[in-house]
């Protein structure tokens, strides 16, 4: 391996966190692209505005995987407003970058926002298993 490369990012690729699902999440999301099928499912347990536990899985790339990773260690264990922030940075930061890394991260965090609207719906009553929302992008470009 190259030594430029970062070992954080070889750390959650060889060993990502919080990968897989939740049992009995408080919300549930899926961010997917229709033109490639790739998506991203996000998992969520809150109580009290606070992110008790965070999971995601995909079947994308492995920037997709790392992404997953990382962002879901940097909102496990804090609130939401914490991670709505953290969401918004992290768009930002990847919107400096490569259009693959956009969209990967893109398909995350629109499946972490599907999860935040799926906790609200359940609060007012809804029994779907899931939101999904569609990503315009897909992960799999060529670059």
């Amino acid at each position: 391996m190259e030594n430029n490369l970062n070992q954080e990012i070889i750390e959650h690729l060889m060993h990502p966190r919080n990968y897989g699902p939740l049992e009995n999440p408080s919300g549930v999301g899926v961010g997917h692209s229709e033109q490639s099928g790739e998506f991203v499912i996000f998992y969520l347990d809150a109580k009290n505005d606070i992110l008790e536990n965070v999971g995601y899985a995909t079947n994308g790339c492995h920037d997709t995987v790392v992404l997953g990773s990382m962002f879901t260690e940097m909102i496990k264990g804090e609130s939401l407003e914490y991670a709505q922030s953290a969401a918004i940075k992290l768009r930002e930061k990847v919107a400096l970058g490569p259009v693959k890394q956009q969209a990967c991260a893109q398909m995350v965090l629109t499946a972490f926002e599907a999860a935040q609207i799926h906790q609200q719906q359940k609060l007012e009553g809804s029994f779907e298993d899931l939101h999904a929302i569609e990503i315009g992008m897909e992960c799999e470009v060529e670059v």
